[in-house]
């Protein structure tokens, strides 16, 4: 299960890019207050760029907070990639049908927020899709069989945790999908609640985003760009008073790597449909953006009696729950 890793989130004033691309930050962290200072970090985590805007009560604790979680972020990084064999998730993949794999606490965390997830979304998010994925992303082809299969391989069927070890059947395979970079936002956001943090605005790539306490004037409101599917569209504009945005799309057919995988037919969802969700936390909004690409507009009343808001933008135009508000609304490019 991949996302399309895509976009980069930044002042409104220095959007140089397509417009296809994500959701930017239409506000910037404002000018921090004689009391409060403000630092910047960036670095490539999780096959984007993932950038964080920190204020505390002085400089040095700033940076330090900034630099702090972009080191969350590459530690999460570590534990989910499915991109390296020295990936803690790959190595688990590579133990299926071997027996108990010790797993660390992230991982094994990690494991039952998939596993929790793919419950909850009725199996449209569903990590058990890797070993379509792997293949897609190595560009070998995908036969009937195979896709077949995977009624047998959803994680729920497949994975078995104890406290301290992982065990995964053997022809099983798990990849994380989106749903990695909002566990590692959380984190960073549990850290920051810790330290004492004012407020801090998390970005992955412009594609997964969370805001936390409040801005130097004393506002708890962020208002974000959300672009459209077709490359120079916007949808209008979301303020985002707490809590997490992630936006999904599915990939052409060119970009097999970037593909989202439906578990339910073994192939690759198909374009143009593209979803923002909003929720209290990250690695909820990532599922969701994730199993709602999958399920399509049939999902946005599930989705929003799990709790959930979103705008989904497809072949038909653009749908959203009741309580996804777009400000500025712009109407759909007709296809």
């Amino acid at each position: 299960m991949t996302r399309r890793r895509y976009g980069d989130a930044r002042p409104r004033a220095g959007i140089t890019a397509g417009l296809a691309l994500g959701v930017w930050l239409a506000t910037a962290v404002t000018a921090p207050s004689p009391l409060a200072a403000t630092a910047r970090a960036g670095r490539p985590v999780m096959g984007t760029i993932l950038q964080v805007a920190v204020t505390a009560d002085d400089g040095a604790a700033a940076r330090r907070m900034a630099e702090m979680c972009i080191e969350i972020g590459a530690r999460w990084d570590d534990v989910l990639t499915t991109w390296r064999e020295d990936g803690e998730l790959q190595r688990l993949n590579a133990s299926a049908g071997s027996g108990p794999f010790e797993a660390s606490n992230d991982l094994l965390s990690a494991l039952e927020h998939m596993r929790a997830a793919a419950h909850t979304t009725g199996g449209a998010f569903e990590p058990g899709v890797g070993p379509v994925v792997m293949r897609l992303r190595r560009g070998q082809p995908v036969d009937d069989a195979l896709r077949h299969s995977l009624a047998d391989r959803g994680i729920e069927k497949t994975l078995e945790l104890t406290s301290e070890t992982a065990t995964l059947a053997t022809g099983a395979a798990l990849d994380a999908g989106g749903i990695g970079k909002g566990i590692a936002l959380d984190a960073m956001a549990e850290y920051l609640l810790g330290s004492g943090v004012q407020a801090a605005f998390l970005d992955f790539g412009g594609s997964s985003q969370l805001a936390v306490g409040k801005q130097p004037t004393g506002s708890e409101q962020w208002t974000l760009v959300l672009a459209g599917f077709e490359e120079g569209t916007i949808l209008g504009t979301f303020t985002l008073e707490a809590g997490s945005l992630s936006t999904s799309r599915a990939s052409p057919a060119a970009n097999p790597a970037g593909a989202i995988v439906d578990p339910r037919s073994g192939r690759a969802v198909e374009p143009p449909v593209l979803v923002t969700v909003h929720a209290d936390d990250a690695t909820t909004a990532e599922y969701w953006s994730t199993a709602l690409i999958v399920l399509g507009r049939n999902g946005l009343e599930r989705a929003r009696a799990a709790g959930v808001e979103a705008v989904l933008e497809d072949a038909n135009g653009i749908a959203t729950t009741p309580g996804f508000a777009i400000e500025d609304a712009r109407p759909a490019p007709t296809r």
